[in-house]
């Protein structure tokens, strides 16, 4: 989704500026984990490069992460630990702002605070809205298959 896109548009130059003089690059190879689901995230991370698997407990992908993705969002907002892993697939480059910085510089200059906290909750609506249409979309899927298959049932394979 690129969600690094809604949070820069949110923030000022210096605002990014500033995110970048204080992030560090990481590297991850493939099969590394980047997120364990149920341990705390201290860091907010822009993917640079590669990609990134978003994975349930049992295994399952729920989403596939590139560059321009922000991981850590919502741990950061809430606080909760994540209910999902991230993995690297391949070579992943990123860069990773501690929190404790973040939340320092909200403290520092609660203008910047506004901003970035107003970013996110427009990176986290538009997803929402993603995620509510792809449900609709499969539910829909779900109702027209229903409808074949009673359809079928009722007048059999060639229609009436």
């Amino acid at each position: 989704m690129q969600n690094a896109r809604y949070i820069a548009a949110g923030l000022s130059d210096a605002d990014m500026l500033w995110l970048l003089s204080m992030g560090k690059l990481r590297r991850l190879r493939a099969g590394e984990k980047l997120v364990t689901s149920g341990k705390q995230v201290t860091d907010l991370f822009f993917v640079i490069n590669g990609t990134l698997a978003v994975n349930l407990d049992d295994g399952t992908r729920v989403a596939q992460l590139h560059q321009g993705d922000v991981v850590g969002e919502m741990s950061f907002v809430d606080r909760h630990s994540p209910l999902v892993s991230v993995i690297a697939e391949d070579i992943v480059e990123m860069l990773a702002i501690p929190r404790k910085l973040i939340l320092q510089r909200f403290e520092d200059e609660p203008v910047f605070a506004a901003r970035f906290y107003r970013a996110i909750a427009v990176f986290l609506s538009e997803r929402l809205r993603e995620t509510t249409a792809a449900v609709r979309a499969a539910h829909d899927e779900e109702a027209d298959k229903a409808a074949r298959a009673r359809f079928s049932r009722l007048f059999g394979k060639s229609g009436p």
